[in-house]
Parts: C-alpha cells; structure tokens; sequence
C-alpha cells in the first residue's frame, strides 16, 4: 500500500493499493473513515464506498485485479456520498471534491486527539469546554460520531501499541499509558487488535500497518 501525505487540507491521507492475488485482509480499528474507490482501469471509478468506524478486527476479501484508492479521513472527520454526485469521477479529481465537502469540527478534532492522553478524562475535557459530559456526548452524537468511550480507549491502544518496538517492558508502557496493570493493555490489545502484546511484537507486518496515519498518530507520513 502506498500512502501519501495531502498536505492541504490535513483532513486527508490518500493511499492506493492493487491486488495482485485473491487475498483476505485484516482491517484493523484506526479511528478513521475511508472513502474508497474501486475500479479494474487507471482512470474509471467501477466503484465509490464509504467505511465506517471499526470496533474490531474486519476481515476483507480482495479479488485480484482489482485497484483500490482510498481517502482516509482525519479521525472526526465525515463526509456524505451524496455529496461528491453519482456521476463517475477520476480518482485525481475526487481529491479536490472531497476536500470541498468533508466536514469537520476543530474543537471536536483536538478533543479527540487529547481524550486518548494518560491522565485525560472526559470530565476534564467538559469542563474545558464548559459544559457537562452529558452535553458533550450529546454533541458527538449529533455529528455522528463514535461515544467519547470509543475514542479514549481506541485512542489509548493505538499510543501505547506505537511502544512495543523499542522493546520497553510490557508492564512499564501499560502503566505509561494508563492502563491498570499489563493484564488490562492486554485485554485492550485484544479487543482491539486481535493480538496480544506479545503476539504483536513479533509480527512486524502488523505493526507496520498500526504505524500507518490513524488515532494517535494522524501526523505520521509513513510509506507502505
């Protein structure tokens, strides 16, 4: 998979990939939307998906010959198909259309950014905003977005699973990243990424694929 960094706007990482043999893929939870094309030529859409958020490992099945380019939007961000028409687009201008219409809410983008730090609570972040935790639920709510739980404990494992390579003890990155003890980061990790601690310290490819821009480390540029 290639991924190249869409400087303006930020609200956007473009990434291409071609399936060469029928394959399954594991998708795993990223704290973003994907906006997808799906075509058999260089230049005709044969296909225009939105994803949704993953709370879990996905399993997808890719049929070989098949192009994919995605537009992975900023976690926060949303965007409406309807909006981008139901005529076919090239995959170079549905960049420019997407950046038009995607919708976004700067203080809801730096909440979600935060509300995955050790130590941050949502009843912090309320009171930072100035209104209740319920009135800031409500909120996310209503511009369709995942609980203010989805984002802290997703948010949380993606930090702490950028750890494992500097092979610091599992205890000390679970109690550095706010986790109980290393049996709760653990269980997280599961839930989350299908894998225990251990399990992805051994296997590199996954790890690559987490290093990728994402909840908690959007400002990565990282080249698949």
């Amino acid at each position: 998979m290639t991924e190249t960094n869409i400087e303006q706007p930020p609200y956007f990482h473009q990434w291409s990939y071609t399936v060469e043999t029928d394959e399954t893929s594991i998708v795993l939870p990223d704290g973003c939307t994907d906006i997808i094309v799906i075509s058999n030529d260089e230049s005709e859409i044969s296909g225009l998906h939105s994803t949704s958020w993953d709370i879990s490992p996905r399993r997808v099945r890719l049929r070989a010959g098949t192009s994919l380019t995605g537009f992975r939007l900023r976690p926060g961000a949303t965007i409406d198909l309807r909006d981008l028409g139901t005529e076919a687009h090239s995959a170079a201008n549905l960049a420019a259309q997407i950046s038009s219409v995607v919708r976004h809410d700067q203080e809801i983008t730096q909440i979600i950014d935060d509300i995955g730090l050790p130590g941050r609570s949502v009843a912090e972040l309320a009171k930072q905003q100035g209104v209740s935790e319920r009135t800031l639920q409500r909120h996310f709510k209503g511009l369709s977005l995942p609980s203010l739980g989805f984002w802290r404990q997703l948010g949380r494992a993606r930090r702490a699973v950028q750890a494992l390579p500097c092979r610091v003890p599992l205890t000390e990155i679970a109690l550095e990243y706010g986790y109980s003890d290393q049996a709760h980061m653990t269980r997280e990790f599961v839930r989350w990424f299908g894998k225990t601690p251990v399990q992805l310290r051994r296997d590199h490819a996954t790890l690559k694929d987490l290093a990728q821009p994402g909840l908690g480390n959007w400002s990565s540029q990282a080249v698949l």
